[in-house]
């Protein structure tokens, strides 16, 4: 993955490895879909772990996939669940993701402290999630994400102090949507 992308998602409020990782999962799908489907390894590999999770098939009715093609995956994932169902479904497009999250974390932690800085300053609100954070090595890189989850909860101290009567008439900032950052602190890409 190009830096340029990366340091681009880092100005968006989003977790840059889930951002990175439903990108990935997307475009896997998208390739499934257009000439995956004719893929034997690829039906197989589907076939022998189930299909998708709930929410790549969401995001798969949400490519507007062809009927077709669609058909002939579930024909396949049906005839293979009817058989012996997998002990435990795998999706294949939330191996892709996590692949490329754990690709975008070696990124992130080998970046220059000044470029990481750079893309994290003025109106970039880019963080990791929690669930990522745990995930990225110690160093300079977890350090500045870890300070920007400081800086998210002071915001949200702050929305809740201008929630107040007596404060409410002073214009909003980035506390504005602080709320929403936090639920994505938590849920990833929500």
């Amino acid at each position: 993955m190009p830096d340029d992308v990366l340091l681009e998602v880092l100005r968006r409020p989003v977790c840059a490895a889930c951002e990175r990782a439903a990108h990935a999962g997307r475009q896997y799908l998208r390739g499934v879909l257009g000439d995956g489907v004719n893929d034997v390894k690829v039906r197989a590999l589907w076939r022998r772990d189930g299909g998708l999770c709930a929410a790549h098939w969401r995001v798969w009715r949400a490519l507007e996939s062809p009927p077709l093609p669609t058909a002939i995956l579930l024909h396949d994932l049906l005839g293979a669940h009817l058989e012996a169902a997998p002990a435990r479904p795998a999706c294949p497009a939330c191996a892709v993701g996590t692949g490329e999250a754990k690709r975008t974390l070696r990124t992130l932690a080998r970046l220059r402290p000044a470029t990481l800085d750079a893309a994290l300053a003025g109106e970039a609100r880019g963080f990791l999630c929690l669930e990522h954070l745990a995930e990225m090595p110690q160093g300079a890189a977890r350090e500045r994400f870890t300070a920007r989850l400081r800086a998210l909860r002071d915001e949200l101290a702050e929305a809740i102090r201008k929630a107040d009567y007596r404060f409410a008439n002073e214009p909003t900032g980035p506390e504005a949507d602080a709320w929403l950052r936090a639920i994505r602190a938590y849920g990833g890409d929500v």
